[in-house]
């Protein structure tokens, strides 16, 4: 049962990560050529990172409940989970930013947006490999 419950926790985060990294490089590919799809594309956004949010607090949950206490994250892991926590919260706000926005004037404040959550995104991805690694 235990890694049944891991395995769903995983493949929910792994899904979670296509999609933040997905979401900015579509919307960068097609720079506005599609109408309505950088809307789209933005909830998308926003969803994929509460899905990373909510997969990531499922492993510590997995871990109190099944082994009754959090990994100890210490070191490089440490540092690494600050790295996803950083990217998490920015990008839910770069996501939500967009959202509010509607339209941001101008073509380069748009790009300069989905680049950064493209950027934060690579920077969660990179961080995972230690993280996982150490834990």
């Amino acid at each position: 049962m235990t890694e049944l419950v891991y395995a769903l926790v995983q493949a929910g985060h792994n899904l979670g990560a296509v999609l933040v990294v997905a979401s900015p490089a579509v919307a960068l590919g097609l720079q506005g050529r599609v109408p309505g799809l950088e809307r789209r594309l933005a909830w998308t956004l926003l969803a994929a990172w509460g899905l990373q949010a909510a997969s990531g607090a499922g492993f510590a949950a997995a871990s109190l409940g099944f082994k009754g206490q959090l990994p100890e994250v210490t070191g490089v892991a440490l540092v690494a989970l600050g790295v996803k926590l950083a990217a998490t919260a920015g990008s839910l706000l770069l996501a939500a930013g967009l959202l509010r926005a509607r339209r941001l004037q101008g073509a380069r404040p748009r790009t300069a947006a989905w680049a950064v959550c493209l950027g934060l995104a690579l920077a969660a991805l990179l961080a995972a490999a230690p993280l996982r690694w150490y834990l």
